[in-house]
């Protein structure tokens, strides 16, 4: 006869344990100390089973019911009611461990051996203001589509649209990371694609072509210091200011005339080679006379750096009048837009300027080719500026200087 609330409560202890049935299996256990224990009686692979179901009246006769017909279903489902509810409450302890801060945390640990110090310091610095204010707490597996976006349009409502790019793909990393181990099914920060709007681009102050020969002139004019000859190899060589005041020694070839930039220091983490004309190796050999015993080209022990800052090449053109129009980076610009209009090949181009090509076979295809057009066209873009800077008494048009085939 199925158990009532009044029933149970008439029950009494007894000498020794004993049951009462109530219906499908579901009984009553009281304990000589007068605890009562809902148990489950079952059969898996033929023999008899029997899994707890709480202990009354914490659990009443309705809520141990349920229980009961819950467990029923697992184990027509073919798994074991009592191995079921302990994976099921492992894994809810990890949930409730797993954290996204927590993972996020491990990652880095994990990852930082391979990263930059300063980029995995404020990489770990921006998760902790931005992101784990809002979802440090959630376990992974909680964590939804709507909660990355959120996440991510805050930081971008912000005006701060590059960082929140850059956080949208390390969160996307972390997650791929979990998953990876098993702690959560799913990345919701996969396709997050459309949610923020364009970049502007950013444009870095530079002089038009016509003005070239007269800033190469007065550059030539300056005494002999680190600023001109700073100036002088970003217009030779059109590498990034920081990648040249960084430069060190060991990575010039003298005998090849090429300059060696490990992938440490260029902006796409990809070792990049630089040509250099006859016109560069003779700035290179001034250099050498005055910092040819130190570790970098352009030395410095004013600097924790032990080299010069990066507003070195700014104040010098500051002082020369072209503050706000011209700047280490124009050399870049300069060099890309002359080129062009000269006629040479796209693909050089790009490739000598470092830039990261969009189909990523065909990056790995220019790492390899265009050495010798480059080389050519290194040599060629050197004897035009050289045209220019030593012009006498002349505007020169840059697009009306002629070089050798092109």
């Amino acid at each position: 006869m199925p158990l009532t609330e009044l029933s149970i409560k008439s029950l009494k202890p007894k000498a020794k344990l004993y049951r009462v049935a109530d219906s499908n299996g579901l009984c009553l256990e009281i304990t000589p100390q007068g605890n009562k224990l809902w148990r489950w009686r079952f059969y898996h692979l033929g023999k008899p089973q029997m899994t707890a179901l709480g202990k009354y009246p914490y659990v009443s006769l309705a809520q141990a019911r349920k229980l009961r017909d819950e467990a029923r279903e697992t184990l027509k489902s073919g798994k074991h009611p009592t191995l079921a509810k302990k994976a099921q409450k492992l894994r809810r302890s990890l949930e409730g461990a797993n954290t996204f801060e927590r993972i996020a945390r491990n990652w880095m640990e994990n990852k930082k051996k391979g990263l930059n110090p300063k980029y995995a310091k404020q990489s770990l610095e921006r998760l902790e203001q931005l992101v784990f204010p809002m979802i440090g707490a959630l376990p992974v597996t909680d964590i939804t589509i709507p909660d990355v976006v959120r996440v991510v349009e805050r930081i971008g409502n912000r005006g701060t649209i590059e960082t929140a790019k850059r956080m949208k793909q390390l969160i996307g990393q972390i997650f791929r990371y979990a998953a990876q181990r098993g702690l959560c099914d799913h990345n919701p920060a996969a396709d997050l694609r459309d949610i923020l709007p364009p970049k502007e681009e950013k444009h870095h102050a530079c002089i038009p072509l016509a003005e070239l020969p007269t800033l190469l002139q007065a550059i030539e004019g300056r005494k002999n210091d680190f600023s001109k000859y700073a100036m002088q190899l970003l217009a030779l060589t059109f590498v990034r200011t920081g990648e040249l005041i960084g430069a060190k020694w060991e990575e010039i070839d003298f005998e090849r005339a090429e300059w060696h930039i490990p992938k440490e220091r260029m902006k796409m983490k990809r070792p990049h080679l630089v040509s250099l004309s006859k016109q560069a190796l003779a700035v290179l050999k001034e250099l050498h006379k005055k910092t040819g015993t130190k570790t970098h080209i352009f030395h410095s022990p004013a600097s924790k750096s032990m080299h010069i800052s990066n507003g070195t090449v700014l104040m010098a053109l500051r002082r020369m009048g072209y503050q706000g129009r011209m700047s280490g980076h124009g050399f870049r610009t300069v060099a890309s837009t002359l080129l062009n209009e000269k006629g040479y090949p796209p693909d050089v181009i790009e490739r000598q300027l470092a830039h990261e090509a969009e189909d990523k076979i065909r990056a790995a295809y220019n790492r390899a080719e265009y050495l010798l057009e480059r080389k050519k066209m290194m040599q060629d873009y050197a004897d035009m500026l050289e045209k220019m800077r030593t012009a006498k008494n002349k505007v020169v048009n840059p697009r009306f200087v002629q070089v050798g085939g092109s």
